[in-house]
């Protein structure tokens, strides 16, 4: 099983985070909202909506409301035509990233964490790795729910975060955040304060994780500034970076701001917040809370009261260049999303993403991702490249031909002169 797996079971009888994503949209009801806001008639945004879910922007029916995308007042056509759904943001990061391999590497967790550490780039220290296959003892390898109830009451390593190594870990499935282990009553402390047996959740790990991994890594805290605006629960930037002609740099950034009992950041959970980050200056300009049409802008933090539109975040030139370190280990792959801590200890890299997922910034911004500024750019330039590469392969094979049959007709002609 994979961490998807989660979401099939009835919630009651898991203990791992099983909320994958936010909620579908009443599609019809959506539909009687849209009319009433535009003054368009049903057809008209059922033919448009039509034309973004089916053509090759393949967005979600959900997106195209929540982004209220029927307005077109607020957007022009050409506005509108900027927009594109997780489907085709996968197409183009995979039309910029061609090194399979590399993006193994870099997808696996542990591995690319173990490399950015090497490189004295700041990341999460492992603590212990679940994995039935075999690991080097060094690594702290537990193979059995035994091995894991075991490590979780005798580690002195806590707090801890818990997350998949492999399989689908998407929408932060599987998570879990971990104060303590209290030996009285044999549970762990989570961040929010709920217990959970030690050996229930142990095995629940080796339940969904037994065919793939599980890492148990150091917790991180934000940056005091942080921590006072938002509280002590992590959040973390989406830094998008592009590697082009040898040069590493930011395409977009939004700030994940998780709600002090969420258990990640992901903006849809309740609570949680997601701003679109100027990149010059590290501020926010534009926050918002709630999905679809439950969104709404906000300057300050809903429970703290914290300005936080306009306030630069702490260390944003060294979170910069940490990205753009990172992303020069791997500079075959066109386009990375590191998810990035700005915590107490300065900027860490949680993790990378060879798919990042673009809708993110339509999300923060309000506006479309593929632009020729931003996504449609950097895709065009590496189908470019790409088209470049095959012209020039092409030549060099025939060079190669001409140059291979005339050294043979030399040596048959040699041979026959000696005979």
């Amino acid at each position: 099983m994979t961490a998807i797996d989660i979401a099939s079971d009835d919630p009651a009888d898991t203990v791992l985070d099983h909320e994958i994503g936010p909620a579908q949209l009443d599609i019809a009801g959506m539909l009687v909202k849209a009319k009433r806001d535009s003054g368009r008639s049903t057809l008209s945004i059922a033919r448009e909506l039509s034309r973004f879910v089916f053509g090759s922007a393949k967005l979600s029916g959900d997106q195209y409301f929540a982004w209220r995308l029927y307005d077109s007042d607020r957007f022009s056509p050409a506005d509108k035509a900027a927009f594109i759904g997780n489907m085709r943001s996968r197409r183009v990061n995979g039309a910029i990233n061609h090194a399979e391999a590399i993006l193994n590497y870099v997808d696996n967790k542990m591995l690319y964490g173990a490399t950015l550490r090497a490189s004295g780039i700041p990341h999460p220290e492992p603590v212990a790795v679940f994995r039935r296959l075999r690991l080097p003892q060094g690594m702290n390898w537990l193979s059995s729910a035994e091995d894991i109830a075991a490590f979780l009451r005798t580690t002195d390593r806590y707090p801890l975060f818990g997350k998949p190594i492999e399989g689908n870990s998407s929408q932060s499935a599987g998570v879990i955040s971990i104060l303590r282990h209290d030996p009285q009553t044999d549970t762990l402390v989570r961040h929010d304060g709920t217990t959970v047996p030690v050996d229930t959740f142990a095995a629940e790990i080796e339940r969904y994780f037994g065919s793939g991994s599980y890492l148990f890594q150091q917790r991180i805290l934000p940056h005091g500034d942080i921590a006072a605006a938002c509280g002590d629960n992590l959040g973390t930037v989406r830094i998008v970076t592009v590697s082009e002609d040898g040069r590493i740099d930011p395409l977009y950034a939004a700030w994940k701001i998780a709600a002090p009992d969420a258990v990640a950041d992901n903006f849809w959970r309740k609570g949680n917040l997601l701003a679109h980050i100027d990149l010059a200056t590290g501020a926010p300009v534009r926050v918002r809370t709630g999905g679809g049409f439950r969104y709404e802008e906000v300057e300050r933090h809903p429970e703290t009261g914290a300005r936080l539109l306009g306030v630069a975040l702490p260390d944003w030139e060294q979170a910069i260049e940490t990205v753009r370190d990172a992303h020069s280990l791997v500079p075959q792959v066109g386009i990375l999303g590191f998810d990035l801590a700005l915590s107490s200890r300065g900027p860490v890299i949680i993790e990378a993403n060879t798919h990042p997922n673009h809708t993110l910034y339509q999300d923060a911004s309000g506006r479309g991702v593929y632009t020729p500024e931003l996504l449609r750019g950097v895709h065009e330039r590496a189908a470019a490249r790409q088209q470049a590469r095959k012209i020039a392969a092409r030549k060099r094979n025939k060079l190669e031909d001409r140059i291979y049959r005339k050294r043979e007709r030399e040596n048959i002609r040699a041979g026959m002169k000696r005979t």
